[in-house]
């Protein structure tokens, strides 16, 4: 989650250092492989936002697949191909954005990429002057697109190790909080090779059947099952999250035990006391639908 693996479960935090996850800001891919449940951060990147549920409440992603999966890069979904993707709007870069630093929790200690790094509303980000951006750490979700910065559309990503250079390169506009570990057992695949494509648009319809009915068994493993947006589901049915408060106590206490390590008997060379903004995700946690306090 966050910029880290997805953490769920037990925290050891007051009920108020917690917060409730919009059900509009929660999509659900069911794959293969499990469940992944996904904060969209709004405020971040709008336009990217909003394109992405839209396409989810479309129908777009069901029956589509992971399609280009990396080992130490990213797991990239969506259509594919250019000839599909042609009717969605090209979004606008929104990799950062201008504002105050109210409500931005600092990490405590250097960053290589960033002037200051931390996180607001559990999303990892970096701040430079009165520009912020949300972070390429684990988990992230961010949006794919041409060479062109303002050519996104609707192929997302998620990083499966830190790629940190793509920051503000990228728009990242969510993050994993649950089920990190479902994306990591994607099969390891390269998206179909430019010189194929040909296979699937220009040789009629008999051949394009052919080259999906191929590529259909090779994704197998990498489906998505269905996209929904959980505020589109049953009030029965629809999981509910909630992810630690930053700034918060709690996420302070969480922070600083993860940075000092000297009062471990088993560690001979204590490290220095610095923690990196990737290797410590905001825990998220599911919980009963009882009223967000």
């Amino acid at each position: 989650m966050g910029c880290a693996m997805a953490q769920t479960g037990s925290v050891d935090a007051p009920a108020a250092e917690w917060r409730r996850v919009d059900p509009e800001n929660l999509v659900l891919l069911e794959t293969t492989t499990g469940t992944v449940a996904i904060e969209l951060a709004p405020e971040a990147a709008p336009s990217h936002v909003a394109e992405f549920r839209q396409a989810v409440r479309a129908g777009t992603y069901d029956g589509e697949y992971f399609y280009r999966v990396i080992e130490g890069h990213v797991a990239q979904a969506g259509l594919e191909f250019e000839q599909r993707v042609g009717d969605w709007p090209l979004l606008p870069l929104e990799a950062e954005r201008t504002v105050p630093a109210e409500g931005f929790a600092p990490l405590g200690n250097a960053d290589l990429f960033a002037e200051t790094a931390g996180h607001r509303d559990g999303f990892a980000a970096g701040r430079e002057g009165d520009q912020e951006w949300l972070m390429n750490c684990p988990g992230a979700l961010g949006m794919a697109r041409d060479t062109g910065p303002d050519t996104a559309s609707i192929e997302f990503f998620i990083p499966l190790a830190p790629r940190r250079y793509l920051d503000r390169n990228y728009t990242v506009f969510g993050r994993v909080i649950d089920g990190v570990d479902n994306v990591h057992r994607l099969k390891r695949v390269d998206p179909v090779d430019e010189a194929d494509i040909p296979d699937f648009f220009d040789k009629g319809d008999d051949a394009a059947k052919a080259a999906f009915a191929a590529r259909a068994e090779r994704l197998a493993g990498n489906e998505i099952l269905r996209a929904s947006v959980a505020a589109d589901l049953p009030e029965a049915a629809r999981p509910v999250y909630e992810v630690m408060v930053t700034p918060s106590p709690a996420w302070e206490a969480l922070k600083q035990s993860k940075r000092d390590y000297s009062g471990i008997p088993a560690v001979v060379h204590v490290p220095p006391k610095v923690l990196d903004v990737c290797s410590l995700a905001v825990p998220a946690r599911r919980v009963e639908a009882e009223p967000a306090r």
